[in-house]
């Protein structure tokens, strides 16, 4: 039996100065490595994993955002 995992392509991303969460569509992305996103098709936001805090973490206009990352699901393929 095969495994197959595949990624969410939204994200939930939290802004820690005011706690304000947003819908972010996922651009790329490496399992806790990296992940680049787009909100509202505007603001282009690269964040980078943070071992320590389990969160893909990253900056945009003087505001620090963070995410666990995209959902992920695994699909068993196969007799």
């Amino acid at each position: 039996m095969m495994e197959t995992t595949h990624f969410d392509d939204k994200v939930t991303i939290e802004c820690l100065k005011n706690g304000q969460k947003v819908e972010a569509a996922v651009l790329s992305f490496r399992e806790e490595e990296f992940l680049t996103v787009v909100v509202q098709k505007t603001a282009k936001i690269n964040m980078q994993w943070a071992p320590t805090k389990n969160l893909y973490i990253g900056r945009q206009v003087g505001l620090e955002f963070v995410t666990p990352g995209p959902e992920k699901f695994v699909s068993k393929t196969g007799r």
